[in-house]
């Protein structure tokens, strides 16, 4: 992996997770012990990278640092800071690091969990000396997760992709909302290229291994501000680019500087007459035409984990409930045994406890019942509580004589004593008034109203 370079981007505001970030940085919601950006990072470490380029808000960056300081890492976390008061989608994050990248390199999103070997992936990159590959997950993963609150309906977002099952090139990936009743097939995207499967059940895992000329062409376009949602499709659609006409004008400045078709993508692409002949005399046999790869530049390969992976992105708050609820049955898998579910810095004094997870500096007192629950950093549980099937986030307290079952209590939240709380929402920084008794609501104080339903 000392070939590639590896970025996170994790400067992301949240906005599909109202319920439960608060103003904290989306990097660190608690995913069982560890902030979510620790999940790739591990993964990233697991691949024998050493080091990982971070791009994060500026404001948020110190938090991050410290957070990550007190996990198990031992790679090099470099961060990348952009304007807090920016507007930047992924593509803009990429671009404002155009100057950092100097070789081809890996890009992740830092919601990602998963145990996932990269190694196919980088493998089948390499192969094909393609312009980008990307990892696919199957979907579902919280398809039998009910979240506490009002109840209401949950609409999974789901892509398009279109991939040549032959060469696993990439034929197209767009959302499925963006989709009329009807299909259209371009016919460029099955002539002389056989078979094409379109897949409506797998998810991005915003894994994408990509050359170093890539980056220079986005940097070019400055139209272009997120990537999954503009340059991805781009980048796919060119693939059939041509080079333009010869034309007898001279197309280069004093200076040696292309000026004319300098905004062409084939002006990038590295092709030298040593890559052409090698090209012609690859053993490569999968075309189903004489010209290997049909004479495409640039070339788009997905390729699906395998359906035993664990592979889930925190985009949004039901994710983060299905993640937190079957953390402790996935952890052998995700982590292995060598870092415990229980942090080594946090007080569990309670003696009836049963799949519990803890993260450091959090505090739960004897004389307690918890079951199936996830205890976030420096929260307080004091005596006399029962808590299941619940996610007690980050420095929440619960005061004594309380029943607590199917619930996120949110960051900085507090749950005074007496309360009874039954599959509900409890949002960050919010007060739980003294002897409540209350089932499936949103209490928060986001917008200065409340939805409440006592009972």
């Amino acid at each position: 992996m000392h070939m590639f370079q590896a970025v996170i981007l994790a400067a992301g505001r949240g906005t599909r997770l109202p319920e439960v970030l608060g103003d904290a940085p989306k990097a660190l919601l608690p995913v069982g012990p560890y902030p979510l950006i620790w999940y790739p990072l591990n993964l990233l470490q697991q691949h024998n990278f050493s080091e990982v380029i971070v791009v994060v808000l500026e404001q948020e960056k110190l938090e991050i640092q410290v957070a990550l300081e007190h996990t198990p890492l031992k790679l090099k976390v470099e961060y990348a800071t952009i304007p807090s008061d920016s507007d930047f989608g992924t593509a803009d994050s990429l671009r404002y690091i155009y100057d950092r990248i100097k070789s081809d390199f890996v890009v992740m999103s830092c919601d990602l969990v998963s145990n996932v070997k990269l190694y196919p992936l980088i493998n089948k990159f390499r192969e094909h000396d393609a312009a980008l590959a990307m990892l696919l997950f199957k979907s579902g993963f919280e398809s039998d997760v009910v979240m506490p609150g009002p109840k209401s309906k949950h609409k999974p977002e789901r892509d398009l992709i279109g991939i040549h099952p032959a060469t696993q090139r990439l034929a197209f990936v767009f959302a499925a909302s963006d989709c009329e009743d009807t299909l259209n097939i371009q016919k460029h995207l099955v002539k002389n290229k056989g078979q094409l499967d379109v897949y409506s059940r797998l998810s991005d895992s915003h894994i994408y291994v990509l050359k170093k000329w890539v980056i220079n062409y986005l940097h070019s376009k400055e139209n272009i501000s997120t990537f999954k949602g503009e340059f991805l499709p781009h980048l796919i659609k060119k693939q059939h680019a041509k080079r333009p006409a010869k034309t007898t004008q001279d197309t280069t400045s004093e200076v040696g500087v292309a000026t004319k078709h300098e905004d062409h993508i084939l002006h990038y692409v590295p092709h030298s007459t040593l890559d052409q002949k090698i090209t012609q005399t690859s053993l490569f046999n999968q075309s189903l035409s004489h010209s290997p790869y049909h004479g495409d530049l640039v070339r788009c390969y997905a390729i699906q984990a395998p359906k035993e992976t664990i592979g889930v992105r925190i985009n949004n708050t039901l994710s983060f409930l299905a993640i937190n609820r079957k953390l402790a049955s996935i952890w052998l898998q995700l982590c292995g045994e060598s870092h415990p579910l229980i942090a080594p810095g946090a007080m569990v004094k309670s003696t009836q406890t049963k799949e519990i997870i803890v993260a450091d500096n959090a505090k739960l007192s004897e004389k307690t019942s918890l079951n199936f629950s996830v205890f976030g950093s420096n929260c307080v549980i004091n005596p006399k509580n029962i808590v299941s099937n619940s996610i007690i986030m980050s420095n929440a307290i619960i005061e004594e004589g309380c029943n607590i079952e199917n619930c996120i209590i949110g960051h900085r939240a507090q749950v005074k004593s007496g309360s009874v709380l039954k599959n509900c929402l409890i949002g960050p920084n919010f007060v739980v008034e003294e002897g409540t008794k209350t089932q499936a609501v949103h209490l928060s104080n986001a917008d200065q109203f409340m939805e409440i339903d006592i009972q």
